[in-house]
């Protein structure tokens, strides 16, 4: 599954978890998480650590999920792009990869990283920074959040994931990161359990009440008409549609009136698929940009 969103929404959320998921990197101070379009090399990089404090370093950070033996090179060349931009700030680069096993260990960063603590280009082994945070803070809310990622058994992560979540929501950390927790976790759960839309996933961690259990489905099977049928689905419609624009709301903030009426008047798959969608949204513009296009 991709998750290089996700990784991203964690390492933004809280400097605690930035410590953590990067094996080191302390920022003092606001800071933003943040793409940027690099000149010259025509692309977008996804994580561009940028302290507030003109006298703290840029770190541009890339979560590697494949094997990519040009990862370093790709990564000095935006370390020079970036520092031509900001020619009084050190910029250095940090490569998080999914696993040991598909770092290329391209010369000579990786003689420089072992000799150098404080080397202009460093790296980190995922499976190794979650074993230590085990070991070290076994009950840290970012083992938590990566319980998708990790477990295997689709039953047994069906079986943990309400526990682990009801504890998620409870976690002593800031309420933003906290939300960061939520959403990143619930996207992950969606991932893995692709048949899922978003109200079940909602409903498998205690958010919902499964529909066979409330009152108008019990109505609906009872009398079995057509007319019961047609209202029965467009109180489910409702229902789903009061659900996004409450996540919505939780992730974006007010939603105006007219972005409300524009998601009302969208048939029940696109509703669907705006469910799914909104777990990446940080801002009001990419609900925008999302209605735009469909």
């Amino acid at each position: 599954m991709r998750t290089d969103t996700q990784i991203y929404t964690l390492l933004g959320a809280d400097p605690e978890f930035l410590y953590r998921l990067t094996d080191g990197i302390q920022i003092c101070g606001p800071y933003l998480f943040e793409a940027l379009d690099v000149k010259g090399l025509q692309r977008r990089t996804d994580g561009v650590l940028m302290p507030q404090h003109e006298d703290e370093g840029i770190w541009i950070i890339e979560f590697q999920a494949q094997s990519d033996p040009l990862i370093y090179h790709r990564l000095v060349q935006e370390i020079g792009l970036v520092g031509e931009r900001h020619p009084t700030r050190a910029v250095r680069g940090f490569v998080l990869f999914a696993d040991a096993k598909i770092d290329p260990a391209t010369e000579p960063w990786h003689s420089l990283m072992a000799r150098d603590a404080d080397a202009p280009v460093r790296c980190a082994y995922l499976p190794d920074i979650l074993r230590r945070l085990t070991q070290e803070d076994p009950e840290h809310p970012l083992l938590g959040v990566f319980l998708p990622y990790l477990e295997s058994d689709l039953a047994h992560l069906q079986a943990r994931a309400p526990a682990v979540y009801s504890q998620l929501k409870t976690a002593a950390i800031p309420p933003q990161a906290r939300q960061y927790c939520l959403d990143v976790f619930q996207s992950w759960l969606m991932a893995r359990f692709k048949t899922l839309g978003l109200p079940e996933i909602l409903n498998m961690l205690g958010e919902l009440t499964p529909l066979e259990e409330t009152r108008a489905y019990k109505e609906l099977v009872a009398k079995g008409e057509a007319k019961g049928e047609a209202k029965g689905e467009a109180k489910g419609r409702q229902r789903e549609e009061r659900l996004i624009l409450r996540l919505l709301h939780r992730r974006i903030g007010e939603i105006p009136e007219a972005q409300q009426a524009r998601i009302s008047a969208l048939p029940i798959e696109q509703l669907e698929a705006l469910g799914e969608a909104l777990l990446d949204f940080t801002e009001l513009t990419d609900l925008n940009a999302w209605l735009a296009e469909h």
